[in-house]
């Protein structure tokens, strides 16, 4: 076991490394540079030679690199062009809105996913199993910024059951513990606070997973339907063990590995911060400040934010792929 997480870090390691050369290079080659986005276009071109001077816009792009690299390796992801805020400290103020929000859309997605998914498999070709694959089939093809908007405008604008935007209320104070509002609310004993934090955290959670939950349905249903058909299960069966211990002690715990494993690169792609819907219900979390910094040319914030999202996905299929041998006993890491 520990060779094999020694080979997934040094592996992640190497991935991270590539993505930062790819931004890093992608970034440079795009017109104008950090220098006239700090300056801004009507600088003087004696300025602009200055400025770039300081920068080291001026040595080899290896150079560059290499500096960028050892920055990186030090925990200095610089600091932004347009803020001037340490990018690292944006990273820290700003996680933990994209986490809150990550957890209610992923739980979101399984406690209507994963259900939809077996009830189709249990259903197979009959009502259950159509509605349940055509729900999930509108929620893959729905454009998240449309429904987004359609929901803010539904339940925000005119019913008026929840918030449209931000995560509390102008007029709500506190002081944060975790940066989690929800948790941070009951942990001070403010329930007013935690339950206004979860009003404006339900439509960007429906939102943001609707997609990951019409995927785990599709993939709960596959995946049961290949396990209904093997003969462990038919002879537990005939055997006179109740429908519903078959279903969940022996069909879905070994139908869970492909469940399991989608779960975990939604939750990794997400805590990368979802760009769309962050933006759309002005949450304050990494999407959102990633779709600034690209709109400002903030070369930093680019670069930091994308590391780190990548980072955050490696770690999280590393934890995924360790959890293999929990479900399944059977699997062993050499």
């Amino acid at each position: 076991m520990s060779a094999y997480v020694l080979r997934r870090v040094l592996r992640t390691i190497a991935v991270v490394l590539g993505i930062a050369l790819v931004v890093f290079v992608f970034i440079r080659a795009l017109p104008g540079d950090a220098a006239t986005v700090i300056l801004g276009e009507r600088a003087t071109p004696e300025s602009l030679a200055r400025l770039r001077q300081q920068l080291g816009l001026n040595d080899p792009l290896p150079v560059q690199f290499g500096r960028f690299v050892s920055d990186v390796t030090r925990g200095d992801l610089g600091v932004g062009l347009k803020s001037q805020i340490p990018v690292l400290s944006d990273l820290r103020n700003r996680f933990p809105a994209t986490l809150e929000l990550t957890i209610g859309a992923i739980l979101f997605a399984v406690i209507v996913g994963l259900p939809a998914g077996v009830i189709a498999a249990l259903n197979r070709n009959r009502f259950a199993d159509n509605a349940a694959m055509t729900v999930s089939l509108v929620g893959v093809s729905m454009p998240i910024f449309w429904l987004g908007m359609l929901l803010a405008y539904l339940f925000a604008v005119k019913l008026q059951w929840l918030p449209p935007s931000a995560r509390t209320d102008i007029g709500v104070t506190f002081q944060p513990i975790t940066g989690l509002f929800v948790l941070d609310g009951l942990l001070r004993g403010r329930p007013d606070v935690a339950w206004d934090a979860v009003r404006h955290l339900v439509l960007p959670s429906i939102a943001l997973g609707t997609i990951p939950m019409a995927i785990i349905a599709r993939i709960t249903r596959s995946s049961m339907l290949e396990v209904l058909s093997q003969d462990y299960v038919r002879t537990a069966a005939a055997k006179g063990i109740s429908r519903g211990r078959v279903v969940m002690k022996h069909a879905l715990r070994n139908a869970m590995l492909p469940v399991i494993t989608v779960i975990g690169l939604q939750v990794g792609t997400l805590l990368g911060g979802a760009v769309l819907t962050e933006t759309i219900f002005s949450w304050p979390g990494l999407g959102s400040w990633l779709y600034q910094g690209i709109t400002d040319r903030d070369y930093p914030v680019i670069q930091g934010g994308v590391i780190f999202a990548a980072l955050v996905v490696s770690v999280v299929n590393l934890l995924v792929d360790l959890s293999y041998a929990v479900l399944d006993p059977r699997i062993q890491y050499s």
